[in-house]
């Protein structure tokens, strides 16, 4: 396939190259078969015209010739400050002397009246000459130079010295008329001199063209290059007709004069669709391309957008389903004990997070309190949630009823074993409270894993004490780092309330810290002796409202309330 490919473009490109010579062939043929036509029926075809009506038609002919000069000067100058192109400069400046020649040219034919040049033979086929010359080599040099060629600065010295030197041209050509009889006799006409000069300008001319045919039409598929490739021969072959006239004012003076104004305008045609017309092209068709990427972009979008609404729909329907198994985990159906009320408020900032609390039963005698923060909330806080949950062990249960309740220090030293062998990120930590409180004693024992807030007692006569916590967090430290945890013992007597909370209910404003501070919270559970557990949860999270004001929660709130009305029996 590959093979056949290259087999495919090859003949395209040779096809391409075939019809770009063929148009060069067909010019040829045709200028060849005008030229012969003429020759074959000179008896009939040649006449002189008189002196006046020639001068009309060749003042008529080369002002056209000098506007098409003129022209092709302003299209390539003016639209080469968008380019910098070295060659359109070339061709700016060639041009511009080219129509200052011409202009000459004209005033200067025999049989025009004196007009600051003197009218002769020899000043106008010198002038003519110039001009032609001045042409080939510019139009040749302009492609010669590299495309990348750039000229940023001093465009306008440059046609400007062009200029300049094309008017002390003309002013010596007009002193030194006399230098310039190798070229015309008076006598015999022109010479064979000026005959091989244009035998060269037109060999000049048509490797030019075939020059532009080659690098531009062929190799570069620049069709815009064709007329000028045609504009080109034209005036190579019109340079025929001037080494085949006698008289200055017989038909090969005339048919050459026509070949050139026709080969100018075929050279300012393809100048327009190189310098104006193909930039325009190319820019609707840029348009045209980008207004279908955008609309193709539009409709991705729209797809993209589709497919992101659907996924993040089915996302939402999963953290609410996570929310709902997160909450039947942290389940405010406390053990029924009779003299012991509890109580538990979680907010969640995002649909599931890393706060966790449980009360339940050991034993006959004691229940288990536990309160946790895992670092971060959102998905993966609430994942490390979940394990931490699964694997607290609390009792040992044995084959013959008996069980045995394993001390707070040795849970969280067990915990932090197990949470050492996953392989978690190491940046997640969880720091949390357990306690085994005896409602028959009123005794509380419990060890701490970090818990970065102190638990409160509001004793029953209306005063806060706060609970001193020390202990290591459960972190993936264990290859460097074995925490020794300690179980300390308080009372809790009738009367008193026991208030656990995370981190999340101090932290609502990071520009104000203290604003809802451990001392402050404190301060505001003074006088609650005699509320509920359920009411000291209620003033606690209005409180968390009020001072939040509207703005978004910076991480999880949880509250747990255990309250002793009178000891169990």
């Amino acid at each position: 396939m590959g093979e056949l490919r290259e087999t495919l473009k090859g003949t395209r490109q040779g096809s391409h190259q075939l019809r770009g010579w063929s148009k060069v062939f067909v010019i040829f043929i045709v200028t060849i078969l005008i030229f012969y036509s003429i020759k074959f029926y000179e008896d009939r075809a040649f006449f002189v015209l008189s002196s006046d009506t020639f001068l009309t038609i060749h003042v008529l002919l080369e002002l056209l010739s000098v506007l098409m000069s003129f022209s092709i000067f302003s299209v390539t100058y003016f639209t080469s400050g968008q380019t910098n192109s070295a060659g359109m400069i070339i061709m700016a400046s060639t041009f511009l002397a080219v129509a200052f020649f011409d202009s000459a040219h004209t005033f200067s034919y025999k049989g025009m009246p004196t007009f600051m040049i003197s009218p002769s033979p020899i000043t106008a086929t010198v002038l003519w000459l110039v001009s032609r010359v001045t042409m080939v080599i510019g139009i040749l040099v302009a492609v010669l130079i590299p495309e990348q060629k750039k000229i940023i600065k001093n465009q306008a010295f440059i046609v400007s010295a062009a200029a300049g030197l094309a008017v002390l041209s003309i002013a010596i050509i007009s002193r030194f008329t006399d230098f310039f009889t190798i070229f015309y006799l008076e006598e015999t006409g022109i010479t064979p001199l000026k005959i091989w000069i244009e035998y060269l300008i037109t060999v000049l001319l048509v490797v030019t063209a075939i020059i532009y045919q080659k690098y531009f039409v062929i190799d570069r598929g620049k069709k815009e290059y064709s007329l000028m490739v045609m504009g080109l021969f034209i005036n190579g072959f019109g340079e025929m007709a001037f080494t085949m006239y006698n008289n200055v004012y017989d038909i090969y003076n005339l048919i050459g004069h026509f070949y050139k104004l026709l080969g100018y305008f075929l050279l300012f045609r393809g100048l327009i669709n190189i310098n104006v017309s193909k930039p325009y092209k190319d820019l609707f068709a840029a348009e045209k391309q980008l207004s279908n990427y955008v609309e193709d972009l539009e409709k991705s979008v729209r797809l993209r957008t589709k497919e992101i609404t659907e996924a993040n729909e089915k996302i939402m329907k999963n953290l609410r389903d996570a929310k709902h198994i997160q909450n039947a985990l942290m389940t405010t159906e406390f053990p029924k004990i009779q003299g012991m009320e509890f109580a538990a408020k979680y907010l969640p900032c995002e649909q599931v997070g890393g706060d966790f609390y449980n009360i339940f039963r050991l034993d006959e005698d004691k229940v288990g309190i536990v309160i946790g923060d895992v670092a971060g909330h959102g998905v993966s806080a609430a994942m490390v949630n979940v394990f931490i949950n699964q694997s607290m062990r609390f009792r040992v249960d044995y084959d013959d009823s008996r069980h045995r309740i394993l001390t707070p220090r040795g849970v969280l030293s067990n915990l932090y074993h197990v949470y050492n062998n996953m392989s978690f990120p190491e940046e997640m930590y969880a720091v949390l409270f357990y306690g085994i409180y005896d409602y028959k004693t009123g005794e509380l024992s419990y060890a701490s894993a970090g818990m970065n807030t102190r638990p409160i007692i509001i004793k029953q006569s209306g005063e806060t004490v706060p609970i001193e916590l020390e202990g290591f967090p459960i972190c993936r430290l264990g290859s460097v780092f074995k925490p020794s945890y300690e179980t300390k013992t308080i009372s809790i007597a009738q009367g008193d309330t026991l208030v656990l909370y995370s981190d999340g209910l101090g932290e609502i404003d990071r520009k104000r810290p203290d604003l809802f501070s451990s001392d402050k919270i404190m301060e505001y559970l003074k006088g609650m002796e005699d509320y509920s557990a359920q009411e000291i949860c209620e003033e606690l999270t209005d409180a968390y409202y009020t001072l939040l004001a509207g703005n978004v929660m910076m991480d999880d709130v949880t509250i747990l309330v255990v309250k002793n009305i009178t000891n169990g029996v």
